[in-house]
């Protein structure tokens, strides 16, 4: 999270609460602020850009401040904010990305509107409940979505051009995080190329020519192109991984020695990686992690990099003989 008043690039700043609200718009709802709020613009924004970042704002610093009395906004509304912000795991002034809020987070966080819009008693006359809270509209919208996704076949088409370039360049570049999920994928019996990414050509790569050159970058790299969560538009990936990935990279660089732009012969890099990292959980674990951006990969305890270690890198590269 970047404190709001110094992040380099906010695109919209909303409520919390309105969050709720642009699904209940998107399944045929009329929300009481969707006019106020400028709601139809902001869908129609999120739906052409899914990667727009969004301060999430309320009537309260992230201490709870800045005065004793709010003075924005009514009670109702001010406890539906910062119950949107508790499901979360977030706070005032947070900033992330509309594919994470709106397909991944409050979905799974807040889904239904039971206790938030929805109220068990109207207890007085400022507890007033939504209009459109006992309509089915949120749930229509959850269905629907709100989140455009890369079509199958532009993916399809970056799969081929990116395959095409694996194999005729004369250097790959490669994030380093990703030698490590090579191998978590190959031991765990990746056999052929992958729908997703361009890992299994990568490693095929390095076996027909094991001097093959390999630069690490820091960032989306060639194995990258046909995946769901890459934004060919800013050259990044924004599955919900992207702030882990970075530290991943830059772990894996430390216990290399080596940093962006470094070139080393593939069978070079694939034995110093075997020497310098023993487990995976050296760079992929976060047994204290409670936010999604640095949840433990799923592959980090699975022995797989290990066995594969443990075999070598003559064997991972000549795995017929």
């Amino acid at each position: 999270m970047c404190a709001a008043d110094n992040c380099p690039h906010v695109d919209l700043t909303m409520r919390p609460h309105h969050l709720m609200c642009l699904f209940c718009l998107r399944g045929g709802g009329d929300p009481p602020d969707r006019e106020a709020a400028g709601l139809d613009a902001k869908l129609e924004a999120i739906q052409k850009d899914r990667n727009l970042l969004i301060r999430l704002k309320t009537a309260f610093d992230c201490i709870g401040g800045p005065t004793t009395f709010p003075e924005q906004y009514d009670p109702a509304t001010r406890r539906k904010d910062l119950q949107v912000l508790r499901a979360l795991n977030l706070v005032p002034d947070s900033i992330r990305n509309a594919r994470e809020l709106l397909m991944r987070w409050l979905p799974k966080d807040v889904p239904n509107l039971e206790g938030i819009c929805r109220l068990e008693r109207q207890s007085g006359p400022a507890w007033q409940e939504c209009p459109v809270a006992r309509t089915d509209a949120y749930q229509k919208g959850l269905e629907e979505g709100i989140i455009v996704l890369r079509e199958a076949e532009e993916k399809a088409r970056a799969k081929e051009e990116s395959c095409a370039e694996i194999a005729s360049t004369g250097r790959l570049q490669v994030r380093p995080h990703h030698l490590l999920c090579i191998l978590c994928a190959y031991g765990g019996g990746m056999r052929e190329p992958l729908v997703e990414d361009n890992l299994w050509e990568v490693l095929v790569r390095s076996r027909e020519n094991p001097d093959v050159e390999i630069e690490l970058i820091e960032g989306a790299c060639m194995v990258c192109p046909p995946c769901t969560g890459y934004d060919p538009e800013r050259g990044i990936c924004d599955a919900g991984c992207g702030l882990r990935d970075r530290l991943k990279d830059l772990n894996t660089f430390y216990m290399l020695g080596l940093q962006h732009g470094d070139v080393l012969p593939a069978r070079q890099l694939w034995a110093l990686l075997f020497d310098k990292i023993e487990s995976l959980a050296d760079i992929c674990d976060n047994p204290d992690g409670v936010v999604p951006e640095w949840a433990t990969c799923g592959g980090t305890h699975s022995g797989k990099y290990e066995r594969l270690r443990a075999e070598g890198v003559d064997k991972l590269l000549n795995p017929d003989e």
